[in-house]
């Protein structure tokens, strides 16, 4: 199973909400870095990391908790301002990074495999394009998690597709939910917008997952709940705050270990995600929950660490990249790739994930101009949505030639 890492979001400094100031959480970049290098070492095949992918609901969850946040600091009113201002940021925020990664991953396919060029990839970078592979892989039956079988090499964009299409729909109740309540009521009606999905979402994961696991782990229906788990943590109350730094000491070890748990015992003969993610789930949103009280020590200490935190900084770009490095190789030999092989392919993502984050990701994303004009930033979704199907075509092409 894999992740994630959107595992994207737009920024650990949440905007503040209603009832109290936020700060920047460097606990939070940990626990992104955390859950990026889960998902390295159970794709890299690491004995003992089997139940990796779990860093990809330890994502949504994060994810979910930091785009309510930023939504909650628009305020009732202006829906179609806060939308495009939303979804510009969003664009900003993934596109161009991700496009990076379907173009290389495109070229680096054809210049290494050439006559065994995979057959379904250029239609898999399409709809990654598209922010829509969770339903090609649906479609195509693909599951990675058959022995014997070589994923596809942009198959984690799966989570990314259900990231996008979650914020395509989220914002817009969100913000629509915000402007019709009253002040006053305003705060229960959100939290009981996300406990209804949340339900509702994690009773289909549950009935679905055993009827039909392929497609229910690839489906947006059976993961909403994880994102909007991490949202209703945003919306918690003062009152339903850890006051205790001891208590909050103690619930961040304890999710830890909960964590540590699901990595040892979860593998690929799972039943997932039904039941199964709300072990990871929960454990990622009690962190959430009592990282800030607990601002000193346990667990807090060690996310909140520089190396931790720079990891998290990158780790979007080096979800995008870690996946074409370790599974291209199993493309090229029939043979297990040996751990020094395998160190290097890390490393090599690793290199990726810096120059796409100091040179395409946070330059674009901060960029003045395209923060004042909207035009020119889904002018940008355009030109990377083009520019990935015309690197399709003219492998295509290429391939035919041949």
């Amino acid at each position: 199973m894999s992740t994630p890492l959107s595992l994207a979001d737009d920024s650990a400094r949440a905007a503040p909400i209603p009832e109290e100031s936020s700060r920047f959480r460097p606990d939070i970049q940990g626990l992104r870095g955390l859950a990026v290098t889960l998902v390295i070492l159970q794709h890299a095949n690491v004995a003992h990391f089997t139940g990796g992918f779990i860093g990809v609901d330890v994502f949504f969850v994060i994810s979910g908790f930091v785009i309510t946040q930023s939504l909650l600091a628009f305020g009732p009113g202006r829906l179609a301002s806060h939308l495009s201002t939303f979804y510009g940021r969003r664009i900003r925020r993934i596109v161009p990074a991700a496009t990076l990664a379907l173009l290389g991953t495109v070229i680096a396919a054809y210049v290494a495999l050439r006559h065994n060029f995979p057959p379904l990839l250029l239609g898999d970078v399409r709809w990654a394009s598209l922010f829509a592979e969770n339903f090609r892989l649906t479609s195509t039956s693909a599951n990675y998690f058959i022995p014997g079988i070589t994923p596809s090499l942009v198959t984690q964009f799966w989570s990314l597709a259900v990231e996008e299409q979650y914020y395509l729909i989220y914002p817009l109740i969100f913000l629509t939910t915000m402007s019709l309540a009253s002040e006053r009521f305003r705060p229960v009606a959100l939290r009981l917008l996300l406990a209804i999905g949340i339900v509702a979402s994690a009773w289909w994961s549950w009935h679905a997952t055993a009827l039909a696991p392929i497609s229910s782990y690839y489906s947006p229906l059976t993961r909403f709940w994880e994102l909007a788990l991490g949202g209703f943590v945003a919306l918690t109350p003062s009152s339903w705050r850890c006051r205790s730094r001891l208590v909050a000491l103690v619930v961040s070890v304890l999710a830890v270990i909960v964590l540590a748990g699901a990595v040892l015992q979860l593998n690929n003969f799972s039943v997932y995600p039904g039941v199964l993610a709300w072990w990871p789930c929960a454990a990622a949103a009690a962190l959430l929950w009592s990282g800030e009280r607990a601002a000193t020590g346990g667990p807090y200490s060690w996310l909140a660490c520089r190396p931790a935190r720079y990891v998290g900084d990158i780790s979007y770009s080096l979800y995008l990249w870690h996946y074409v490095w370790l599974i291209l190789p199993l493309y090229l030999s029939s043979t297990a790739p040996s751990a020094g092989s395998r160190f290097l392919d890390v490393a090599g993502a690793g290199a990726c994930a810096v120059a796409s984050y100091h040179l395409i990701e946070n330059p674009l994303r901060r960029s003045p101009r395209l923060r004042r004009d909207k035009v020119a930033t889904f002018a940008l979704l355009v030109i990377c949505v083009a520019a990935s199907w015309d690197a399709t075509l003219v492998v295509a092409r290429l391939l035919g030639s041949h």
